[in-house]
């Protein structure tokens, strides 16, 4: 039993610690998502103001209803795919954004200002 007391009292700071890092981890997805939400019925011209040419855009279809930018990079070896989703108008209606995390302790800059 007394050589369990120092086990269970080392792992607590690594408990505290994993918490720490999921904090972290939902705080930047948060940020992430404020920003983007900015560009929601936005044209996608404030997108490409912002953000630059997308790697890749598929127009509005009528049949399946929208289209979508995509932008692909890549920063310390992870990749980060943000995809903006139009529609006939050429208007933002949704976003999804994975691996993009270094926005974490910056304000992100906007080029233009969204009206």
């Amino acid at each position: 039993m007394i050589k369990k007391i120092p086990i269970i009292i080392l792992m607590i700071p690594m408990f505290y610690g994993c918490q720490t890092v999921q904090d972290k981890t939902n705080n930047i997805v948060e940020k992430e998502e404020k920003y983007l939400e900015k560009f929601i019925h936005k044209k996608i011209d404030k997108v490409i103001q912002e953000f630059g040419e997308p790697t890749q855009y598929l127009t509005p279809d009528p049949e399946s209803g929208g289209g979508k930018l995509i932008y692909n990079t890549k920063k310390l070896g992870i990749k980060c795919v943000r995809t903006f989703e139009v529609d006939e108008s050429e208007r933002v209606v949704g976003f999804s954004s994975k691996g993009c995390f270094w926005l974490v302790g910056k304000t992100p800059t906007s080029k233009v200002e969204l009206i």
